[in-house]
């Protein structure tokens, strides 16, 4: 898949690893880095479901629509979906600290 990114800041943690461990702490600023170079990868979103370790679902309720990867114990990369021309195209909306379910 392609990848956008919804903020300049969330584009800059993916590309600068200062920027992404002033932002996150733990494991989470390699993991992002990881998250993204999967969606990268894959060609669907059902794709991600070989890779138990990002835990990925998709969301309900109010966050329909809207995908999840675990990056941490409580932190989720959310991203969303749409067609490109030719590949899909993986929107990184947010790195959320609250948990839901899916």
């Amino acid at each position: 898949m392609y990848i956008e990114f919804r903020t300049s800041k969330l584009e800059k943690c993916y590309l600068d690893r200062r920027t992404r461990e002033k932002t996150w702490k733990g494991t989470v600023p390699n993991t992002y880095v990881s998250a993204v170079n999967l969606l990268k990868a894959v060609n669907h979103p059902s794709d991600l479901s070989a890779f138990p370790q990002f835990g990925y679902g998709p969301l309900t309720r109010d966050r329909r629509g809207q995908h999840s990867l675990r990056l941490g114990r409580r932190e989720r990369l959310i991203f969303t979906v749409r067609k490109g021309s030719d590949a899909l195209i993986a929107r990184i909306e947010e790195v959320s600290t609250t948990h839901y379910d899916h």
